[in-house]
């Protein structure tokens, strides 16, 4: 199967953000569950398979913390070892 970069690089950057309103203090649950519901809508012009949705997801936020490799280079390496191409 095949994934866009644009959707990668949209779902990594509302993980992150995610990220800061869990961070901060007090948390709105609002903005996250937006955020979350925008993550969804964009793994489901992937797959609608739930399994392989949260597969992605975790292989996004998990190597989006490689602090040797800023870049999403290392996103995508991970992606391809799971079966899929990466398309821009």
């Amino acid at each position: 199967m095949k994934i866009k970069l644009k959707d990668i690089i949209k779902i990594q950057h509302l993980e992150m953000e995610i990220f800061e309103e869990e961070d901060g203090y007090p948390c709105d649950n609002r903005i996250i569950r937006n955020k979350e519901k925008a993550i969804f809508n964009a793994l489901n012009k992937i797959t609608m398979d739930w399994d392989e949705r949260e597969k992605i997801r975790n292989c996004i936020y998990d190597n989006m913390w490689n602090t040797e490799d800023i870049t999403f280079k290392p996103i995508c390496e991970a992606l391809r070892e799971m079966g899929y191409e990466v398309v821009e």
